[in-house]
């Protein structure tokens, strides 16, 4: 047995030397995917949104209103329409994703205290826009609000200005995001991007691992040659689930606050769940095709089953149910949280318990599944031929 689990994992490194193919997809995509998204991300956050501005009243306090939107580096005022229906057309052509309506007799208004109303509109069709620009806009709108009704008291009722402003303010709301106060995307979702095409790519090798043509009659030996599988294609899959949390920390500067050494376990529990898990569909699924089908269907959608773009607490309830028994659901957001929340290592406990839980059963199924086929070549030890050993996966992309 040992002799066939030192053989396999020799003859999947020869043939990852040979073809590149595991290489390529395992190590090679996912590091250059992690540079993409990287830089995609690389402002953090949302700037420049177009913005379209209705003024009818031309006061100097409306146009105070809008100077401060051109300050503002998340809009950029560019069009100025004439009337509502040239405002709407702007943001029908999707030229201006936001638009402020400014009422006539604005300033005139507000100095008599009678509450005019600014309208916002926003471009609902792109919704991470949309939700920038509404808490930027809400900002600004509050901010201007407080400091005009703070003077208007001082002149009203000639009151001193830290009397106005107590009087303004006589309740006072404070908040703190922790853990990502710029509320950076890159943030948010590189972390768990990057490591979902890794993932991914374990899923779909290891699809065409197993090779009948390999195994031989000895039980002992088929063991000794799917555990060198499932050693080869654990490794593998670590380093390039630490090469792309790495890219992240050191290159893109995404603060990493908890233990490396527990991202590390985390990462490589994930690699050796996939791992034994595709390795088990590779075997009791002979056609290559169907087999990376199936791997394809359950792990590539994971960044969305599993709540990591949309919270867990608001996916269905029958996505609530599912969701736990992925890999990448015990995997994922503690990534996150080891990167911008320092996560404790005894938050992962119950995790790490899943995975071996999980591990252990799919390798059990495994064993035996290998131990149950039957194979009519002779003992011989496994040979690897000079060229076209790996055409698994390049048969099924031909």
């Amino acid at each position: 047995m040992l002799k066939s689990f030192l053989n396999t994992i020799g003859n999947e490194w020869n043939i990852m030397m040979k073809e590149k193919m595991i290489l390529i997809v395992i190590l090679m995509i996912p590091i250059a995917v992690n540079f993409v998204f990287g830089v995609e991300f690389s402002n953090d956050q949302i700037r420049n949104i177009p913005m379209a501005v209705l003024d009818m009243d031309n006061s100097s306090l409306s146009r105070m209103v809008t100077q401060q939107f051109i300050e503002n580096e998340t809009f950029s005022v560019r069009y100025y329409p004439k009337n509502s229906d040239e405002m709407k057309r702007l943001l029908d052509e999707s030229r201006a994703r936001v638009g402020m309506i400014i009422p006539k007799d604005f300033g005139k208004e507000v100095k008599e205290l009678k509450s005019p109303t600014v309208l916002m509109l926003y471009d609902g069709s792109h919704i991470s826009l949309a939700s920038t620009a509404k808490v930027k806009a809400s900002e600004i709108l509050m901010t201007l609000k407080a400091g005009t009704f703070i003077k208007l008291l001082e002149g009203k009722l000639n009151l001193p200005k830290d009397a106005a402003e107590r009087m303004a303010l006589s309740i006072k709301f404070t908040s703190r995001t922790l853990y990502n106060p710029a509320k950076s995307f890159k943030y948010f979702f590189n972390p768990g991007l990057a490591t979902a095409i890794v993932q991914t790519g374990i899923a779909l090798m290891t699809a065409v691992a197993i090779r009948r043509e390999e195994l031989q009659r000895s039980r002992k030996k088929r063991i000794g040659y799917v555990l060198g599988k499932a050693i080869f294609y654990s490794v593998l899959g670590t380093i390039s689930f630490i090469i792309c949390i790495l890219i992240q920390n050191k290159v893109f500067d995404i603060p990493f606050r908890g233990s490396f050494i527990g991202a590390v376990v985390l990462s490589t529990a994930l690699a050796i769940a996939v791992t034994v898990f595709g390795l088990f569909v590779s075997l009791v699924i002979s056609n290559k095709l169907l087999a990376t089908t199936v791997n394809a269907v359950l792990f590539i959608p994971n960044m969305i089953i599993v709540g990591y773009t949309w919270p867990y607490i608001s996916l269905p309830k029958l996505y609530q149910i599912v969701a736990p028994c992925f890999p990448f659901y015990h995997y994922v957001n503690n990534l996150r949280n080891l990167f911008l929340a320092g996560e404790p290592l005894n938050f992962l406990i119950k995790d790490f318990e899943w995975f071996g839980i999980f591990i252990s059963i799919i390798l059990v199924l495994l064993i035996g599944a290998i131990c149950l086929i039957k194979v009519e070549e002779p003992d011989e030890d496994i040979e690897i031929e000079e060229e076209g050993v790996y055409n698994g996966f390049s048969e099924i992309t031909a």
